[in-house]
């Protein structure tokens, strides 16, 4: 069901003319780079030799395949030719294979502490080269307050002034590897309620920044505002709309081409970047009793968009995964939680257990392929007092997962949790250039 409809019929007439004439533009563009499959020389040098090796696209694809990653970023800057050439899917994902070493995938752990200026970041690898991970740092953007995460996608994340006031507030878009960050432009308006990055390889341009605005209408209508790096202004998407405070606009999750925000209240939606379009998001029922939805987790992994609600009085939980036409959720994943307690007895609460029986919550769920399989497998990363934990969903078994920072070694088991999905952000290493 879709929910407004931002773009009214003459402006969507208007709007669907200039998609038109974009592909139109861009059908003749890479016609007229390509002829008989092979792509028209762009250099012309007196050496001839010189000039055949410049235009031939296997050696040069053969030369850019070889090159170290900051070195490949810097050279699509070189010519059109080349860029297209570096941010063709089969040429990164050739790339990412040749070179395993540059492949790293983990999570940013976020902590905010009493007069610290950056923020606590802590990183840990679930995937790749332990090598290529980004320094657990932000200490590279220059800002005299202090900086922050506020939302990741991919290989970029939205970072933001840490200790200022909302109308000194800068915000960046950043490269943690690779330690590359622009400033972006204020987006014009009073309050910012929520700031999401879509990143995809694919698209021109490769990433668009979406702000969820207050509005001058009232106090419960919001605006959708979009940052592109083609012009490096924001942009009004659509006119108001009413929601509620209790939707997450801070953690967007970006999955199809969409944007996905979960509420704790009935409303959830989600808004197609293409078409600037938003809809309502189905949503399972809030458990009998209680007046808002108890949230476990809400993050996409491997082509998946997930959902955990959790029954604290519960000893076992689902996981909920979208159907890709967004008509509704699935059980996907069912899970015994007093088995994994019977182990870990730190995750029993024993003085109120009719409250909440367990103590733990979960960080992030994740698909991998073991080396020499075909097949992938599923996890869910939990995080209990002391400890993070493996659980795998086709064996049901779970494991310790030891490969974590130092500092998070030390956790105290009767501490308590220190970190929830809310405080936490996925980054892979991809080919792209700020």
């Amino acid at each position: 069901m879709k929910l407004h409809l931002f773009i009214s019929y003459p402006e969507r007439k208007k709007f669907s003319h200039k998609l038109k004439k974009k592909k139109k533009a861009s059908t003749t563009s890479s016609k007229s780079m390509y002829k008989n499959n092979k792509m028209i020389p762009r250099f012309n040098h007196g050496n001839k030799q010189a000039s055949m090796i410049l235009n031939d696209n296997d050696v040069i694809i053969e030369i850019l395949s070889r090159l170290p990653l900051l070195a490949l970023l810097r050279f699509k800057s070189v010519c059109k030719w080349w860029y297209h050439l570096i941010s063709d899917p089969i040429f990164i994902s050739n790339y990412t294979r040749r070179n395993p070493h540059h492949r790293v995938f983990g999570l940013f752990l976020q902590k905010f502490f009493f007069l610290q200026m950056n923020s606590d970041l802590e990183f840990i690898t679930l995937g790749g080269k332990t090598d290529a991970a980004p320094e657990p740092s932000l200490s590279f953007i220059e800002d005299e307050s202090g900086v922050c995460i506020d939302h990741s996608s991919r290989g970029l994340l939205i970072c933001s002034s840490f200790r200022c006031h909302e109308t000194d507030r800068t915000y960046y878009v950043c490269k943690p590897t690779t330690k590359q960050y622009i400033a972006l432009p204020r987006p014009g308006c009073q309050r910012v309620i929520g700031i999401n990055i879509a990143f995809d390889a694919r698209s021109l341009p490769p990433y668009q920044v979406i702000c969820i605005c207050d509005s001058e209408l009232s106090s419960h209508h919001r605006q959708i505002k979009i940052y592109s790096p083609r012009t490096g202004s924001w942009r009004l998407s659509g006119k108001p709309f009413i929601a509620s405070d209790d939707l997450l606009f801070k953690r967007g999750v970006y999955w199809r081409g969409a944007l996905h925000w979960v509420g704790k209240g009935k409303l959830s939606l989600w808004f197609d970047i293409e078409q600037e379009l938003l809809f309502s998001m189905p949503m399972p029922p809030i458990t009998e009793g209680r007046k808002e939805r108890r949230l476990m987790y809400f993050g996409e992994s491997g082509g998946h968009l997930y959902l955990i609600q959790y029954d604290p009085q519960a000893t076992f939980l689902d996981v909920l995964e979208m159907s890709r036409d967004h008509s509704g959720w699935f059980v996907k994943y069912h899970v015994d939680l007093g088995a994994i307690a019977a182990e870990y007895s730190q995750m029993l609460r024993g003085n109120v257990p009719i409250i909440h029986s367990f103590v733990f919550s979960v960080l992030h769920i994740l698909h991998r392929r073991q080396v020499g399989e075909n097949e992938e497998e599923s996890f869910m990363m939990l995080h209990i007092p002391g400890k993070f934990i493996l659980y795998n969903f086709t064996s049901h078994t779970f494991m310790e997962f030891g490969d974590i920072p130092p500092p998070l070694r030390s956790m105290d088991r009767h501490a308590g949790l220190r970190y929830t999905w809310e405080e936490v952000f996925p980054y892979s290493n991809t080919l792209c250039f700020l």
